[in-house]
């Protein structure tokens, strides 16, 4: 079954959980972008990958969240972006997994008027993502920790025509105020989210920032202007500042019982059991979340 058919009529689709903080319990130093272990270590990444895929993980995100051409010459990987998502492909097609999904993250820099970035060159890097991956024979795409809706939709714009025919999915990163969720770029979910469907998305949704407690008001806002696929990828509980690092310290039974509640009310209006969702962890999440929540799933009758 195509990845785009398991979104849409097949099983909850398990996504996997955090890289970054299982790359530097490995011993990835602090600040080191994470894409240099692609082409260095990439025994660490296949084990990452292999864990989450033991713990139940349907699919498997590569590691290239930081590959946009512009956040990779601030890490000293300029001309890599098609090295690194080529690389990354493969590393991840070694765990076993039953989907890869090409990571693409922001560029770390924010357009105009907030900021200086050009719609063009962003569009350029996504474009070169789109293909490298497309060549590479990645599932899907999924943009995810979108903080600007433009962004994300310059992203989707470049990613379809760069990869036609491989599913693009599409997280923004909310805030949870009195009115509602938002993104920091002031961008409210109930628009947001139909806007990106619009565009071409094959699934829209969340992921970063709030936690899994604001998981359950969210998927049902969600389900309340979208009916099509929803990803959900809550972090793991609010990040403690300790000796200089973000530490999290929700258990994993937490997180998976709310995620749980969440993906219940996520379910398709008329669709099979479980149909329609996608649900992993972010940040601070590890293997064991993923094995708590495919068990808090099962539960519930969603796996």
């Amino acid at each position: 079954m195509s990845f785009a058919a398991r979104l849409a009529h097949g099983p909850l689709l398990l996504l996997d959980g955090g890289m970054g903080s299982m790359l530097m319990a490995r011993g990835l130093a602090a600040g080191r972008a994470p894409e240099h272990w692609t082409l260095d270590r990439g025994e660490e990444i296949v084990a990452v990958h292999r864990a989450y895929v033991d713990a139940g993980s349907d699919a498997v995100q590569t590691n290239t969240f930081g590959a946009h051409p512009l956040r990779l010459a601030a890490a000293g990987l300029a001309g890599r972006a098609t090295e690194i998502a080529t690389a990354a492909t493969a590393l991840a097609r070694q765990a076993g997994a039953r989907y890869v999904i090409g990571d693409i993250g922001p560029t770390g820099e924010y357009l105009p008027p907030v900021g200086r970035g050009a719609p063009e060159e962003f569009r350029r890097g996504f474009a070169e993502l789109g293909r490298a991956f497309a060549a590479a024979g990645v599932d899907a795409l999924h943009v995810e920790t979108m903080s600007d809706l433009a962004e994300a939709g310059i992203a989707l714009a470049a990613l379809l025509e760069a990869a036609p025919g491989i599913p693009v999915c599409v997280s923004l990163t909310f805030e949870y105020k009195k009115r509602g969720f938002f993104t920091v770029m002031g961008d409210r979910l109930e628009e947001a989210l139909p806007a990106l469907a619009a565009a071409g998305a094959t699934a829209v949704g969340a992921n970063c920032s709030l936690t899994s407690a604001d998981f359950p008001a969210l998927a049902a806002a969600a389900r309340g202007v979208h009916a099509g696929p929803l990803l959900l990828q809550p972090n793991a509980g609010a990040p403690q500042l300790e000796d200089g690092q973000a530490l999290y310290h929700q258990t994993p039974e937490e997180f998976a019982s709310d995620l749980a509640a969440a993906a219940s009310l996520a379910v398709s209006p008329g669709s099979g059991i479980g149909s329609g969702i996608a649900v992993g962890g972010c940040c601070g999440t590890d293997p064991r979340f993923i094995a708590a929540l495919a068990a808090a799933l099962a539960r519930r009758g969603l796996r």
